[in-house]
């Protein structure tokens, strides 16, 4: 008998040595919700370490498509914003079901590729990656470079370096469309020569032409609506002296290199940097190129937005918040594991940091670590024309409390209510705007002092609570009372 209870003894000890992982890992919150018949909103909480994902599953079909706009839908502007504006106004202008901040950028020039519209806005960045949606409906992802050139009427060529960017480098020669704004310029002194009867839109892989109005000496030069404009530097400049008013340039663009070919094909496109993963492997450091700092970029913690495709053809969007109580954000190896664990073949990494952002139904549904949404200079949008407008089946809705004071770091819970009848978390979605975090249960965290609105989407409309947060007060002995 005293034989068999140390063996039992031995076996619970085994069995709890055993589990005993299991029984103190945090427990991680999964939540999905399908926000349109071929969307799904999903979010992952995790409070060891702390961290807040959030995403969005698109599965491919005919009634789903993707668009990429710029801020204000110019590259640059006039006053302090210089062609940026919130992803949420942009998802609100093109009334976009979703959408995510998309490439880094230089006031409001997105930093590589971007395609609107069929028309190649901005030229790829070297070793940097973008992502594209073709007219028939296929995602094509790829890191291909410029390939773009001016002849003169006397045969001689040269070299397009850039496309709707200030010319900055020495021997620059830059083309300017409407989507650049009014006026073309240049970093420095070169020839500006202005263009008119430009065929649009300016495709990959188009060759067109364009007449001569005016070659000056300067910076800058007007753009019309049907024309453009060329301005280069150095070398450049010197080429561009050689035209004359009323002569005719030929025009190629293109892109060559990783799939030139299918880029060809592609309605639009936004980019980023740098891969995460790329056929099935999950790149390291080291591999991930793009000219980004190992240190400083790579390999800290930081708020992070990506994109992929899985072997299904389906397209994910993550956002993962950072620098908050509530999440502290991830390096791109974390980034990669994130999307390979959500089944990411193919994944690009896209601006981060306050940029990071993702809307859903005009709300903002992750946690800008600005403290408040930031401009960027274009986003990606995405449609689903299967679900029809319709009217709402009831009206009686209510968020229950329907106000709420809160001090920072306090939390409460928000719940939708149907007359006196809880509606189910798995039929709204909530948003919070910048004094705190919301997840999708409802719960929220205040984060930071100010007057708001809590939001929640159902039955196809939005519900607002009013919210202030507070800070904390410290108490006589200089330390923070608990709340």
């Amino acid at each position: 008998m005293r034989a068999s209870r140390v063996c039992l003894w031995a076996l619970l000890w085994v069995l709890l040595w055993a589990f005993a992982p299991a029984l103190q890992a945090p427990k991680i919150e999964k939540i999905e919700k399908r926000i349109s018949p071929h969307l799904v909103l999903f979010q992952e909480i995790s409070p060891d370490p702390p961290l807040a994902i959030q995403g969005v599953r698109i599965t491919p079909a005919r009634a789903v498509s993707f668009r990429s706009t710029l801020g204000n839908d110019v590259v640059a502007t006039e006053g302090t914003l210089r062609g940026r504006e919130l992803t949420s106004r942009m998802a609100w202008r093109h009334r976009a079901i979703a959408a995510i901040n998309a490439d880094f950028f230089d006031g409001g020039d997105p930093l590589g590729l971007c395609i609107v519209n069929g028309e190649l806005v901005s030229e790829p960045f070297p070793g940097r990656p973008g992502v594209g949606w073709t007219a028939t409906g296929q995602v094509v992802m790829g890191d291909p470079i410029l390939d773009a050139d001016v002849t003169r009427p006397d045969g001689a060529r040269l070299a397009i370096t850039g496309l709707n960017r200030t010319a900055k480098a020495e021997g620059d020669m830059v083309l300017f469309t409407p989507f650049f704004g009014t006026t073309a310029q240049a970093a420095g002194r070169g020839v500006a020569v202005v263009l008119e009867a430009l065929p649009r839109p300016v495709r990959v892989g188009a060759t067109v032409q364009a007449v001569v109005r005016e070659v000056n000496e300067g910076s800058s030069a007007p753009i019309s609506a049907t024309g453009g404009a060329l301005i280069g530097t150095g070398a450049a400049a010197e080429f561009l002296r050689a035209l004359q008013p009323g002569e005719r340039v030929t025009i190629r663009v293109d892109l060559q290199g990783d799939g030139a070919a299918q880029w060809r094909t592609v309605q639009e496109a936004v980019a980023g940097g740098p891969w995460l993963i790329r056929n099935g492997k999950i790149l390291t450091p080291n591999e991930q190129g793009g000219g980004f700092n190992l240190q400083t970029f790579v390999e800290r913690r930081h708020p992070r937005t990506a994109v992929g495709r899985t072997a299904q053809g389906e397209v994910i969007w993550v956002t993962v918040d950072g620098r908050q109580p509530q999440s502290q954000g991830a390096t791109l190896s974390e980034l990669a594991q994130i999307m390979a664990r959500y089944g990411a073949v193919d994944a690009i990494n896209l601006d981060g940091g306050g940029s990071t952002t993702l809307v859903v139904r005009n709300m903002l549904v992750n946690s800008p670590s600005d403290g408040t949404e930031r401009p960027v200079s274009n986003a990606w949008l995405v449609y689903d024309d299967a679900q029809r407008p319709s009217l709402p089946r009831y009206t009686n809705y209510r968020i229950e409390p329907p106000q709420a004071t809160l001090k920072v770091g306090e939390q409460t819970r928000f719940r939708l209510m149907r007359g006196e009848q809880a509606v189910s978390t798995w039929e709204a979605v909530w948003g919070a705007g910048s004094l705190g975090f919301i997840d999708q249960w409802g719960r929220f965290r205040a984060l930071r002092p100010g007057r708001g609105v809590i939001s929640v989407y159902v039955d196809g409309q939005w519900l607002h609570a009013p919210v202030e947060v507070i800070e904390e007060q410290p108490s006589q002995n200089g330390n923070a009372s608990r709340s």
